[in-house]
């Protein structure tokens, strides 16, 4: 929220936000009212799904559910606008950060990743091009021309990890195998619009770092394998 100054993470990049419903999440079944700013004409998917989502610390979460003043200061409108402006502030900021990612950053961005478990290896990948890759998930226009422009800083991932497969041969498979599993965890979960999964794989990169040169670093990781390996189902 613009006001608001609290971490939604810790620095060991525990989560300790809250995710809040932009048009609420019950009509009043359950609880005897309606949450603030329910829309009935919504399905149970499109009211979780992540275009009506935010990502609030506790107390701005408390104060926009309130009934009647936060329903009636926070209607669905203008949650939607801050969200919006949250978004191209935060792509502004990681466009600034394209010049300013080095080694250091990558090796943030990458060392818990290479820690996951290495997934089962039940699903078929392989390779198509970017552009394609992009048309098959459905990928929106934002979501492609953070990939292209993540892209630029390809060749600096590129060496960075044949840098560290020198000493670590290891390296390149357990990162991916790292990206890899979380993707399997979500297609698990049920999660198939590859716009979300995509969205949710940029959350994971990210895992909290409140540095943007680090969280730049770690989206850039990310697609540097959905272009160049099998990260993604095709």
């Amino acid at each position: 929220m613009p006001a608001c100054d609290r971490l939604l993470s810790t620095a060991d990049a525990t989560l300790i936000g809250e995710a809040a419903h932009i048009a609420g999440e019950h009509g009043g079944q359950q609880r005897g009212r309606a949450s603030a700013r329910f829309d009935p004409t919504m399905t149970k998917e499109e009211r979780n799904s992540l275009s009506n989502l935010l990502y609030l610390c506790r107390n701005c979460h408390a104060r926009i559910d309130s009934i009647p003043r936060g329903e009636r200061d926070f209607p669905v409108q203008r949650l939607l606008e801050i969200k919006s402006r949250h978004e191209a502030a935060v792509a502004a900021a990681m466009e600034d950060a394209v010049g300013s990612v080095t080694f250091a950053e990558l090796e943030i961005a990458t060392r818990w990743v290479v820690e996951e478990p290495l997934p089962a290896r039940d699903l078929d990948f392989s390779r198509i091009p970017i552009d394609a890759k992009i048309r098959k998930h459905k990928l929106s226009v934002a979501s492609r021309n953070l990939i292209l422009s993540h892209l630029v800083v390809a060749p600096q991932v590129r060496s960075f990890i044949q840098n560290f497969s020198l000493d670590d041969a290891g390296f390149p498979d357990r990162l991916k195998s790292g990206f890899l599993s979380h993707y399997h965890r979500l297609r698990r979960d049920g999660i198939s619009s590859g716009q979300e999964l995509f969205d949710l794989m940029c959350v994971f990169a990210r895992r909290g770092f409140h540095d943007i040169n680090t969280q730049y670093a770690a989206q850039a990781v990310l697609t540097y394998l959905f272009e160049t390996c099998d990260v993604f189902e095709p």
